[in-house]
């Protein structure tokens, strides 16, 4: 009997460590900057993010999207920081990288 309880304890500890150590994501997007024309599409791509579970967008005019690979329209001209934020599984660790884009 004391065997046994030893290797079950033994295996939830294991767990839980292993379930503590899961790695944070990293977040990438594919280039440093964008530009285009105002209220044309533009295409933003974070699929070289790494251990991601959801990918979040903040386009820097107020909109906002979801997914590795979107497009947004810009209705003004000028400046914004792009930002895209890669969550792990259960949404509680996060990375996060920025992207500068020109409209014109």
């Amino acid at each position: 009997m004391k065997t046994k309880s030893i290797v079950v304890a033994t295996a939830t500890l294991a767990v839980l460590t292993l379930s503590s150590c899961m790695k944070k994501p990293m977040a990438c997007v594919d280039s440093e900057s964008k530009s285009g024309t105002q209220g044309q599409a533009i295409s933003f791509d974070a699929g070289c993010s790494m251990d991601a579970h959801h990918i979040e967008w903040d386009f820097g005019d107020g909109a906002m999207g979801s997914g590795s690979s979107v497009t947004h329209a810009y209705n003004s001209k000028g400046t914004f920081t792009a930002k895209v934020k890669a969550m792990d599984k259960k949404m509680k660790k996060e990375d996060s990288k920025s992207i500068t884009v020109t409209v014109n």
